[in-house]
């Protein structure tokens, strides 16, 4: 929860070590995964929310690595990057079905709705040796847990794309994209089809029929006006059976989308259109960056946001996060709080839904 400038130089920062070499322009390569031009029939049984509905969204990271140390262990320096912990390091990798499906399964326990994935696939990383490959990697036993689930005759959330935009300035190409041009509204669509296309249908969290996409901050574009959004809806309506994207972007964009949403809930709650809250904050373990702390006083935050939301609610609020170790703004079953946040969380939800209101202080 940096400003956008240090959001920038920090993401700048650890792609930096890991290598990435300069490169010129590129040609923008298909579609990442299978799952194009879906028919109708592949949307039997997906979730597709109304305008009324109230709907709890959480930012799901899924990075980690704890056999190769990925976004386990700071590199080189070869200190803990996790501020929080999971109970276990056993199965804690994007790489297993397993891990995934207690996660989901576990939001699903929580009330949450949809589960925004965060993205940092790119044009740019499409092959098995690119920085961020992972990303594209993590997406096929995501969706097979989910489907597990499903088989079992569970609801696990939903998923929709939270689009990490930081990927517009460093990637392994090493080029900040311009979103006014004709490339870098290629990029930016790329980038979106990409995840959908490794999604199939009836997984998808949707608004009105509409797939769901969340922006990142605008700070890592070089520039951007209306036309990326216009374009995203155009193409991907071409690309996908006649759907547009139902896009909410970050309030740092200042263009016209189906919403609006924000960061930084996980400080305090943030309103914008889309509802922002979550359990505080602490990215001590990160380095580089200077101390930022919102305590979270053994739950209280988490309730006090909760319940000043509710006595104003938006009919969608996004939970920050689900499990962002690094910055310690988890609410998954950690090391630190067991199962506690998951409990809030259940409460809450239930609240939110039956459109209660909290007890008078």
């Amino acid at each position: 929860m940096l400003t956008e400038k240090k959001m920038a130089m920090a993401a700048a920062a650890l792609l930096a070590g890991l290598g990435l070499a300069a490169a010129g322009e590129h040609d923008i390569p298909p579609a990442f995964g299978p799952f194009l031009h879906p028919s109708a029939a592949d949307f039997a049984g997906a979730k597709s929310f109304h305008s009324g509905d109230r709907i709890v969204g959480t930012y799901y990271f899924y990075w980690y690595d704890a056999p190769s140390k990925a976004h386990v262990i700071n590199l080189p320096q070869g200190t803990d990057a996790l501020t929080d912990h999971p109970p276990s390091l056993r199965d804690f990798s994007w790489k297993s079905a397993a891990w995934h499906k207690k996660q989901l399964r576990d939001m699903e326990e929580a009330g949450i709705d949809v589960a925004l994935p965060v993205f940092w696939g790119a044009p740019s990383e499409h092959e098995p040796g690119a920085a961020l490959y992972w990303s594209f990697e993590g997406l096929k036993p995501m969706v097979e847990a989910r489907e597990q689930l499903a088989r079992e005759g569970r609801h696990p959330p939903a998923i929709g794309l939270f689009y990490d935009t930081s990927t517009l300035a460093n990637n392994s190409w090493h080029e900040q994209i311009d979103l006014t041009t004709d490339y870098g509204r290629r990029w930016f669509y790329a980038t979106v089809r990409d995840f959908f296309s490794c999604i199939p249908a009836k997984d998808w969290a949707m608004m009105e029929g509409k797939p769901m996409v969340l922006l990142y901050a605008a700070a890592f574009a070089k520039a951007h006006d209306q036309s990326f959004i216009d374009y995203t809806k155009a193409q991907f309506a071409g690309d996908f059976s006649g759907r547009a994207p139902y896009l909410a972007a970050q309030d740092s964009w200042g263009v016209r989308a189906d919403n609006v949403c924000s960061w930084g809930g996980a400080l305090g709650l943030k309103a914008p259109g889309i509802g922002e809250l979550g359990p505080g904050y602490d990215h001590s373990a990160v380095p580089r960056r200077q101390p930022l702390v919102a305590p979270r006083e053994g739950g209280k935050f988490y309730e006090r946001n909760w319940e000043k939301f509710l006595r104003n609610p938006s009919p969608m609020v996004m939970i920050e996060t689900w499990n962002e170790f690094h910055e310690g703004t988890d609410i998954c079953q950690s090391k630190e709080y067991g199962r506690q946040y998951i409990e809030l969380t259940r409460k809450y939800t239930a609240l939110f839904k039956e459109g209660g209101q909290p007890p008078p202080h």
